[in-house]
């Protein structure tokens, strides 16, 4: 049995902290993302949901940033294997790009589906 390598383990979280950081400094549409996940997290608050209305959204957000950080790094590995107009990397990329706007707009119909029954109750 290993033991934990505490070393080792602070570097890790080191490097992911990295990624995320890089993700929102150098990507456009993560501010975007990071921006909406804001507002549905004070508009959560605010309409005081359930906790397992809380949970999907709260699922919903981080599928839609999982899936940019997957697209942010297969665009990058793309990018040092063929920096020239590749019809299989344009197509790889727009993949991508394609399943972030997937998750996206999967996000956006959960938080219509929880957020419109609390509105409607507010008039």
């Amino acid at each position: 049995m290993q033991t934990l390598n505490l070393k080792k383990l602070a570097r890790s979280f080191h490097y992911a902290f990295r990624g995320v950081i890089h993700l929102l400094t150098d990507q456009q549409n993560a501010r975007i993302h990071a921006s909406a996940a804001i507002f549905v997290g004070i508009l959560a608050y605010l309409l005081d949901i359930s906790r397992i209305e809380a949970a999907v959204l709260f699922i919903a957000i981080v599928m839609v940033f999982a899936m940019e950080i997957i697209n942010t790094a297969i665009e990058k590995i793309c990018d040092l294997v063929d920096e020239k107009d590749n019809e299989v990397i344009r197509k790889i990329k727009d993949g991508m790009a394609g399943s972030v706007l997937i998750a996206a707009t999967i996000a956006a119909v959960v938080a219509l589906l929880i957020f419109l029954p609390h509105i409607k109750n507010l008039f």
